[in-house]
Formats: structure tokens, C-alpha cells, sequence
């Protein structure tokens, strides 16, 4: 079974949005975009907690209640070997034929002016065209023997989620446990006994009857007692947290604490289900109250273990997403409507053993309205450093320098532009020897071509090397490499980042670093990210003025134009 697309038309936010799914779905964007609505759509389907509040007014896109609310998911369930296919598939019944391999679910809800409400009405079948109107029994659609939906939100309570399921998760169903819920009785005979026989009752008793009497001549006394008994065996428990080397419990008042075993109860409550039915978790900002290494820890769980097998999540933390694989990355923002962009997001078999530290520079990415895509360190720092000048809160604005450092920069702006994240690429003008020749292959110009998928600039060996090889080559090319800049916003150095910089402040850099002894260029070589620190601690406003303005650096006022 595999969620296949979702449409949601004038419900909330949301006024006519398509969006592509999978089963693991990470939703990311700026604040009030719709992300928390998003899942509500999908609680509309799938939630019958959620459906029987009905719509309001306010559910409606702009209060537009002349046009009703639609929401529909479809879903492939053509591999026929798959067990949750096959339950999905066995309760559709009539309403999918042999040969139709997905499944449609809509609700719809028409408002009612009279009734000031939205009533949802579901359908589903194989043909979105031809839906069949689904089969309700008391407040349960067919649906909700199908699907069993776990919503844990941002804050959810910790204590409320478990006295709310103590008797699912608390079962007694051993012998012995007659005999201790018998004691227990005992137990509260005893204290109402006990209670009963206190001296202030006693002298209560002996004070109330005569007063009685002065209104009514009855030969009655007045008695107290104490009627304590166990209604509802789980009302008053609480979860502790024992250390395994300390015999005292504490209080799991820590927030971080709690919402940890949050996702515990929610494992334990999914196992009691998962025959019977299909879970589906939606979850809300995760990364809530948790330290950075408990939200990897979390990212783990999420993308790697079965349990969490369709999964719709949403999150502002590039740490939640550490672990991804195999997820579809929803971008949702503001235009001047509500719109999205989706992306299937796979580790490259090549990074399989380093999806960690990918992801790490991805996720951060992602988060961002503009990304610089840069080599290295170094020019992280530099460019940091101008744009700060600039514009000392440009990362509050959206934008963000990515370092590939190693990786490429395939796998980040093929997935930025899916997204339809703004993304800038500074790379250097590479030559590499030749194995047993004296020609040199143009490494920088072939990696632009392969990035654009056209051969727009020569490929041919050159026989020489060196600062003045690359500014020839570069020069005799400008041209192109202008209008590659323009099209396609990737920015080739004429050399290196550290000779492209001495072209603009060599006789500055020679000051800022007397130990170089004269060769800048060599020095920031030869220790990159140290000494460009070193160098970047010295630039002035007017240096970093003079960086920005100058051609070799023209990316930067593409980021900040």
C-alpha cells in the first residue's frame, strides 16, 4: 500500500492545493502556512475523533460556504501480496473493481446555513469520477475499521494520553489478580473503618444529633462514614521514572522526560493495533522540549523503524530529519496563495554510510526561501562575513550558505530545485594532469556542463596549468560563462577562492597577514578554514563592500540583490 496524492479545495488555509505523497511525509515551512491544517485534512479523512466536531464556518476557505469542502487521497494498492493492501482492498467490497489497482477517499461537507455546520459525507472507490458513498454505522464510517490513526501533537500531555488508555495498557488478565483486586476492596473496607472511628467523626456525631432533634423529635442519631472505594482502578496512578541505580522515583516532570514516554505509549498503544488495522501516525513538531541528540535519536526511530511505516510528520528541526531515507520532503508556502512543491527524497547509494552528515547539510537547506551552495569551509566563511555586513540578519530572511564539502552539489539542488528553493552554486576552475600526458582535462567547465546537461562550453585538454591557465581559459569563455551565470545561476571562479579574493584585495591581505611573508594566496591554502578565520576577523566593512561589488564574487548579489 502506498499513499499516492492528496487534494484539499477550500478547506481552511488551503484553497485549491495537489500535493504528491509517499508513505513517510516530512512537511516543512514558515510559520501559519497551513502545516498543522494540512494534517487536519488528512484527520478529516481518517480521524472519526476529528469528523464528528463536523465543519464550521471557519474551516471554509475564506468563509466561502457556498462552495463546499473537498478533500481527496488516493492510494495504490496494486501490490496484491501486501497485507495492508489487502485490508484496505477486502472492505472496499464493491466499491473498487478487479482491474483498478487505487483507491480514492474523499470527504466532502456542504455547509448547512440553518444549521450554522458542515456535515462531513464520505465516499471512495477506484475511479475518482464515480465515487460510491461510504456506509455509516452510528458515528463510524467503513473507514475507521480500516485505518486507526495515533495524532500526537506538539504538546501533547503526557497524563491525559495515559489515564485516557490505562485500560488498554494496563490489562489485568492473570489469575492473581483476582486475588490482589480482592485485597484492594479489603484494603478500602479497612480505611473507611479506620476513617470512621477518628475522634473528630466521634465528637461530630455527639454534637450533631441533639441540633437535629431541635427540629424533628426522632429517637435517630446521626452518622458519618467514610465511603472510599476504587472508582475507576487507574484514576489516580501516575508514571514515575525509576533509575535503574537509585530504589526513589521521580516525577517525570522534565519535558523532554515526558515527551519521550509519549512516543513510548504510542508504540505499545500502535502494537495492540497493527493486526487488526492500518496505523497511521500524524505528528506535530516533534523536536518539541527534546535536547539535539535526543532528536536525532528520535530521527531515528521515525525513518528507520517499521512501526512508523506511513508516517505524515511536520517540523522546523533540521535534527529530526538527521536519519531520512526514502521520504517525501513537502514544501509549504506563501504566495500570494497558499502552494507547495514536493520531493522524493532517496540517499544516494553512494552516501548510504554517510546519509547522517548529508542530510545534516540538506536539512538545514531546505529550511531556507535561498540557498548559496558553496565548495568548503572557507567559503563559508567569507561569504558569511560579506553578507553579514550587508545585511546582518540575511538568515533571518531566508537565506542559507550550504558547504557541499565533498559531496558535490548534485544531490542538494537537484532536491532545492524540486522544492522550488532558490539555489546558487560557487564552484572553482578546476584542472586536473592527465595520467601520462602533459594536458590537463578542464574539471570546472566539465561540471558546469554536466549540471546543466549541455555542452555549452569546450572540453577539450589544455596544455598548461597554473593561475594564469585558468584566467586565460576563463577570459577567452566569458562570455558563456555570463550567460551560464544568468540562466542558470551557477558562478565559476576565474581561479580559486583564494586567488579570485587576492585579485580584489591583495595589498589589504598582505597587511591582515604579516606570517604569510608576502604569499597570501599560499597561506590560506595551506590551512584553509583556520587562516581564512584568521584573515576574515580583519576585513573591514569597506573590504567586505569592495568583495561584494566585484565580478569574481557576483554570486553574492544574487543572494542579496
Amino acid at each position: 500500500m502506498k499513499f499516492d496524492a492528496v487534494t484539499i479545495k477550500n478547506f481552511r488555509n488551503f484553497e485549491d492545493i495537489t500535493i504528491d505523497l509517499t508513505n513517510k511525509n516530512v512537511l516543512f515551512g514558515m510559520n501559519d502556512v497551513g502545516k498543522t491544517n494540512f494534517l487536519y485534512a488528512l484527520r478529516f479523512l481518517f480521524d472519526k475523533d476529528i469528523r464528528r466536531q463536523n465543519f464550521t464556518d471557519t474551516d471554509y476557505y475564506k468563509k466561502n460556504t457556498n462552495t463546499p469542502i473537498e478533500i481527496l487521497i488516493s492510494i495504490d494498492i496494486g501490490d496484491t501480496e501486501d497485507g495492508d493492501s489487502q485490508k484496505l482492498r477486502a472492505k472496499l467490497k464493491g466499491a473498487i473493481l478487479s482491474g483498478q489497482d487505487k483507491v480514492y477517499i474523499k470527504v466532502k461537507a456542504t455547509y448547512d446555513e440553518k444549521e450554522m455546520v458542515g456535515i462531513p459525507v464520505l465516499y471512495w472507490g477506484g475511479d475518482a469520477e464515480d465515487l460510491e458513498e461510504m456506509k455509516v454505522h452510528g458515528t463510524f464510517f467503513e473507514i475507521d475499521y480500516v485505518f486507526n490513526v495515533f495524532y500526537i501533537d506538539a504538546y501533547v500531555n503526557l497524563y491525559t494520553l495515559f489515564k485516557k488508555n490505562a485500560n488498554t495498557l494496563l490489562v489485568n488478565d492473570k489469575e492473581q489478580d483476582k486475588e490482589i483486586l480482592e485485597n484492594i476492596q479489603k484494603a478500602c473496607d479497612d480505611l473507611n473503618t479506620q476513617i470512621s472511628g477518628l475522634s473528630g467523626i466521634k465528637a461530630f456525631e455527639e454534637r450533631i444529633a441533639p441540633e437535629y432533634k431541635k427540629y424533628r423529635h426522632e429517637d435517630v442519631s446521626v452518622s458519618v462514614k467514610s465511603e472510599i472505594a476504587v472508582k475507576g482502578l487507574y484514576s489516580n496512578i501516575v508514571p514515575y521514572i525509576k533509575q535503574d541505580s537509585d530504589n526513589s522515583l521521580y516525577p517525570t516532570s522534565g519535558e523532554g522526560r515526558k515527551k519521550l514516554l509519549v512516543y513510548a505509549i504510542f508504540d505499545l498503544l500502535s502494537k495492540e493495533e497493527e493486526e487488526k488495522k492500518i496505523n497511521l501516525f500524524l505528528i506535530e513538531e516533534p523536536e518539541n522540549h527534546l535536547h539535539r541528540s535526543m532528536q536525532i535519536a528520535l530521527s531515528h526511530i521515525l525513518f528507520q523503524d517499521e512501526k512508523y511505516q506511513y508516517l505524515f510528520m511536520t517540523t522546523h528541526s533540521p535534527y529530526v530529519l538527521a536519519e531520512m531515507d526514502r521520504v517525501n520532503l513537502i514544501r509549504i508556502y506563501n504566495a500570494d496563495k497558499i502552494i507547495s512543491k514536493s520531493a522524493l527524497y532517496n540517499v544516494p547509494a553512494e552516501f548510504k554510510t554517510q546519509r547522517k552528515m548529508l542530510n545534516r547539510g540538506l536539512v538545514e537547506a531546505v529550511f531556507a526561501d535561498k540557498v548559496l551552495l558553496v565548495e568548503g569551509p572557507s567559503e563559508n566563511v567569507l561569504f558569511g562575513k560579506v553578507l553579514s555586513e550587508l545585511n546582518p540578519f540575511f538568515e533571518a530572511d531566508g537565506i542559507y550558505i550550504l558547504s557541499v564539502c565533498g559531496f558535490g552539489f548534485r544531490p542538494y539542488f537537484e532536491i532545492l530545485d524540486a522544492l522550488e528553493i532558490d539555489n546558487i552554486i560557487k564552484t572553482d576552475n578546476d584542472l586536473r594532469k592527465i595520467k601520462g600526458k602533459e594536458k590537463y582535462s578542464v574539471l570546472g567547465f566539465s561540471r558546469l556542463n554536466n549540471y546543466i546537461g549541455e555542452d555549452l562550453l569546450p572540453t577539450e585538454p589544455i596544455d598548461e596549468s597554473g593561475v594564469e591557465a585558468k584566467r586565460k581559459l576563463y577570459d577567452s569563455n566569458r562570455e558563456t560563462l555570463d550567460q551560464i551565470r544568468k540562466e542558470h545561476a551557477l558562478y565559476l571562479s576565474r581561479c580559486s577562492l583564494e586567488e579570485d579574493l587576492d585579485e580584489v584585495l591583495h595589498d589589504k591581505m598582505v597587511e591582515y597577514l604579516p606570517q604569510a611573508g608576502g604569499d597570501v594566496i599560499g597561506y590560506l591554502q595551506d590551512a584553509k578554514n583556520n587562516h581564512m578565520v584568521e584573515l576574515v576577523e580583519k576585513l573591514t566593512p569597506e573590504d567586505c563592500t569592495r568583495i561584494f561589488e566585484h565580478y569574481n564574487f557576483a554570486c553574492l548579489k544574487e543572494v542579496i540583490p
